[in-house]
């Protein structure tokens, strides 16, 4: 494919590289900011017949005639070919990734493996200029600011220094304080040898098995993350005791990385799906463990949080709700983590709801930001949505496991929640009217921040639900009732004014009265709300947790499915559907927004079109075709400068974004995948003739086994 940017980190160890090879260097992930890392040259290359050729990830040398890249769920791959000999060499760095193996996934090592062959022929029509026996493959580090020095007969320190930001009562996250934190990593040799301040290997042709360049790049770091005030150590500190341990773990297991690589990609890569889909799901996980923090508290527990990428927001619940597909379907213990400390950053439902909201609690938009997990830091709070998506996720945690143990730890809370979520409606038409500003924050007034806005509408629906059934489950009896009657009202609205001949409205409510916009902190001087009737894309949007534990709430499904085709057709552009058809921009950008939020007309999101999609699949809408699209927009801006996975197109600027791992749920829409490990549901009912997917729930990964949807 294309050369473009990427990246391999470890989950929830602050321990990645990214390359960049069209600029022709590199970045160590650490604990920076994104757009400001540490700068890495990494000289990988051949010596052949006398002439010496590097892959394009330092500025010095000749770099090959011709470069090719590779990516796949645990790996990224580099390759140059030498015309002149017909030697090719492939650089592939690995992450430990395995689903649900905390203590290898967490390991902080990075593993490197550099191989030469000979192709088939001569490359082209051109002659060769040389027939090498042999070729001397090396590996260099350098960089601005990295210090390298031998270490041993097997190693190289690489030192250092990562920026740690951190927010304060008195420097929030537009202007956090920041400290130098120095760092120590080694990189070994596993095969191969250290020669001076470079690894080398000797590749002769025609030998079997093939040799190979094989490095460890490993770290260990002090405390990072400040959760509540505490700082908080890494999860692998739980096997490792210090950065010899590691180094030991790495010198025993030289071929751990690499056989588990095969195993886990073996087993993604078991589908007939696009190459843009099975790109998309490498990707998105590369982009995701960038952002992942995996720290244990000072009880011992486990606190697992995930970067909003460019924003820097932990856990922002929104976020990890679009992720949640990932979640349950290949590794649902991370989310009954941030469904346990969550509850910690609730908040008085009266602040948002007054009086009506007494006794009540709410939960805002995230947790902290930067490396501090002290509270919310987004502009608004987003009270309503991110509410509902905590009892939503909850809910199909629950029903996907088995596991009760959060419903009963937090059942004081949910029940505090659903009663915030029925103080929020003043109307008395069971769709809340206040705390209603979403996370679609450079959106149309109608999408963003309309009262009765048929997205909430069914999320709240959904939520209602959902209580209804844990508070039955927990025998709080008393509010069940409620919560059945509030869902009732809500699907009977959403039947009586959601529906416009072929789509559902964006809102139920076309009054601009009391609209306020959260950014500006202005009433909408108008009769109507803009666009209040266009087709939108959200309306599925809290469905696809309940589609995955084989939960129905009651909506016309042939209207959903009416409005999934006539809502993406009206909604599509080049790389993916904006969020309504209805054209609006901003006169002017309030301060507020600064750095916060898109300034655009038509935004789209690419994660909440996979969302919709998975809905679509579930209803036998054929909408695969549309994940070309959201590859081509990962292709067009890395192809410039590296973005990772970038959520947004026609403005805005989220990048480095967790939230594209959502595409991790397509094979259980696919396969049409529903299991409630409480009702004892399990089944699957592929949604397109010929469709051929891995089941990943309950894959064998350390042995490279699943069972298959077809």
């Amino acid at each position: 494919m294309q050369l473009m940017c990427d990246a391999v980190g470890v989950l929830g160890s602050r321990h990645g590289l990214l390359i960049n090879p069209l600029a022709r260097k590199c970045g160590v992930v650490r604990f920076d900011r994104f757009d400001k890392l540490p700068e890495l040259h990494l000289k990988v290359g051949a010596r052949i017949a006398g002439r010496e050729l590097v892959l394009p990830l330092t500025p010095d040398g000749q770099t090959f005639r011709f470069h090719d890249q590779r990516l796949t769920p645990c790996s990224m791959a580099l390759m140059g070919i030498d015309a002149a000999s017909g030697v090719k060499v492939k650089l592939t760095a690995l992450t430990p990734f395995r689903p649900r193996d905390a203590a290898f996934s967490t390991t902080p090592v990075l593993g490197l493996r550099v191989e030469a062959e000979k192709i088939g022929g001569a490359f082209r029509w051109e002659k060769k200029e040389s027939d090498p026996q042999d070729v001397e493959l090396f590996v260099q580090f350098s960089g601005p600011g990295i210090a390298v020095q031998p270490e041993g007969h097997d190693a190289l320190a690489l030192r250092f220094n990562s920026v740690r930001s951190a927010t304060t009562p008195d420097a929030g996250k537009a202007n956090p304080v920041t400290q130098d934190v120095p760092q120590q990593d080694r990189v070994l040799a596993l095969r191969g040898m250290l020669r001076g301040a470079e690894f080398v290997q000797t590749v002769a042709f025609g030998t079997e098995p093939t040799t190979t360049l094989d490095l460890a790049w490993c770290t260990f770091s002090a405390p990072t993350l400040s959760v509540q005030g505490v700082m908080c150590p890494f999860k692998y500190t739980q096997t490792f005791a210090g950065l010899d341990a590691v180094c030991d773990w790495a010198r025993s297991n030289p071929t751990a990385l690499f056989d588990n690589a095969q195993n886990v990609d073996g087993i993604v890569g078991r589908n007939n799906c696009s190459k843009s889909v099975n790109n998309l799901l490498a990707y998105t996980l590369h982009s995701w463990l960038l952002d992942t923090w995996w720290c244990l508290r000072a009880k011992g527990e486990d606190w697992f949080s995930v970067w909003e990428g460019s924003c820097y927001y932990h856990s922002t619940v929104d976020v990890e709700y679009t992720q949640a597909p990932f979640y349950l379907a290949v590794w649902p213990e991370l989310l009954k983590i941030e469904l346990d400390f969550w509850p910690e950053f609730s908040k008085d439902g009266a602040k948002t709801a007054g009086e009506r909201g007494h006794g009540t609690l709410f939960l805002s938009h995230d947790t902290g930001a930067h490396a501090s997990a002290g509270g919310q830091e987004y502009h608004h709070e987003m009270e309503v949505e991110e509410t509902a998506n905590y009892l939503i996720l909850s809910y199909a945690y629950w029903r996907r496991t088995g596991d009760d143990s959060m419903l009963r730890r937090h059942a004081a809370v949910l029940e505090k929640y659903l009663r915030f979520l029925s103080a929020c409606d003043t109307t008395g038409c069971g769709v809340p009217s206040v705390g209603v500003a979403n996370t679609i924050d450079d959106a149309s007034p109608a999408i963003q921040f309309g009262r009765c806005q048929t997205y909430l509408a069914v999320k709240c629906l959904a939520a209602f639900e959902a209580g209804a059934e844990m508070l039955a489950e927990l025998n709080r009896t008393t509010m069940v009732f409620e919560c059945n009657a509030a869902a009732e009202k809500i699907r009977s609205l959403v039947h009586k004014k959601g529906w416009a001949d072929d789509h559902f409205v964006t809102l139920l409510d076309k009054s601009a009265q009391g609209v306020v916009d959260p950014w500006s902190g202005q009433k909408l001087d108008l009769p109507e709300v803009p666009g209040w009737d266009a087709p939108h894309i959200y309306t599925v949007n809290g469905l696809v947790p309940f589609d995955m534990v084989g939960h129905d709430v009651g909506l016309d499904e042939e209207k959903l499915r009416e409005d999934l085709q006539v809502a993406t057709q009206r909604c599509l552009r080049e790389y993916g559907c904006v969020h309504t058809d209805f054209h609006f921009e901003r006169a002017s950008m309030p301060e507020s927004m600064q750095n916060l939020a898109g300034f655009a007309r038509n935004p789209g999101w690419i994660s909440m079109n996979m969302l919709r999609d998975m809905a679509a699949f579930y209803r036998g809408v054929d909408l695969r075709a549309l994940a070309d699209r959201y590859w081509e927009w990962q292709v067009v801006t890395n192809t410039q400068e590296p973005k990772m996975f970038f959520e947004t197109f026609k403005g805005n600027n989220l990048c480095f974004y967790p939230r594209g791992i959502a595409i991790w749920g397509f094979f259980e829409a696919l396969g049409g995948l529903q299991i409630d490990a409480v009702e004892g549901i399990d089944r699957a009912s592929p949604a397109f003739p010929g469709t051929r997917v891995p089941r990943l729930y309950d894959a064998d990964w350390a042995n490279g086994e699943c069972q298959m949807l077809e």
